[in-house]
């Protein structure tokens, strides 16, 4: 056990989440929250917590970025060939 130390720390309860049941974020030791911080506090709190859920949705910008440049590749090849075709004939 550490004598003299003192953390202050929010705690969210998420009954919806997939990934979630509670989050415990832990103030930084800066941070007195005032009385009209506290809401700010909770909001950033969920925030935070929105942003690690729909974060990365679901790899769909990954794949089709991957798409597209699969299929840049393949119209640069297929250009590529039809030009070596004519310059041989």
């Amino acid at each position: 056990m550490i004598k003299g130390s003192q953390k202050q720390m929010i705690v969210v309860r998420t009954g919806d989440s997939r990934y979630f049941d509670e989050a415990y974020f832990v103030l930084r030791r800066d941070v007195r929250p005032g009385r009209g911080e506290k809401t700010d506090l909770l909001t950033e709190a969920n925030r935070i917590l929105h942003e690690s859920q729909t974060g990365r949705p679901s790899g769909r910008p990954r794949r089709l970025r991957a798409v597209l440049l699969f299929a840049l590749g393949l119209l640069l090849g297929a250009g590529a060939a039809l030009l070596i075709c004519l310059l041989v004939l």
